[in-house]
């Protein structure tokens, strides 16, 4: 089952974006950035659950850019716990998020997925992403 993120999520979901990173956040700081974003009108927060245990997540960024002329929705997150994965867990958090596009008036999804998680990449091909872009980051 899908549902909007409750406040109350934070602890299981601040598990899971360690599993994704493969390494440890501050729980503090992610509490306040879980907090900011929470009521921001743009970001919505999903987790996916089975037997009322959390599973899986995704957030999903509204925006307007200038280059499309149109809202799209952009995939921030994307985790499915790696004991349940290639259960079709994330291909419903997918078709989720192509109906809630499609229930907003967007018109495109995009999602930017780290270089090393090829089987990320072969999940995401599958499910009808294109690959269209390159990411680059300056850190400083």
């Amino acid at each position: 089952m899908i549902r909007k993120a409750n406040l109350s999520d934070l602890i299981e979901i601040h598990k899971l974006i360690e599993e994704l990173e493969s390494k440890s956040f501050d729980f503090n700081l992610l509490s306040s950035v879980f907090h900011e974003n929470f009521v921001n009108p743009n970001i919505h927060y999903y987790v996916a659950e089975i037997d009322k245990n959390i599973i899986g997540f995704m957030s999903l960024y509204e925006s307007l850019p200038l280059h499309h002329c149109e809202k799209i929705i952009e995939i921030n997150e994307l985790i499915v716990s790696q004991r349940f994965r290639s259960q079709h867990i994330g291909k419903e958090l997918i078709a989720f998020a192509k109906v809630f596009a499609s229930e907003n008036n967007c018109r495109q999804i995009e999602l930017s997925s780290n270089m090393q998680r090829l089987r990320a990449h072969s999940f995401y091909l599958r499910n009808g992403f294109k690959r269209g872009h390159f990411k680059f980051v300056s850190k400083f």
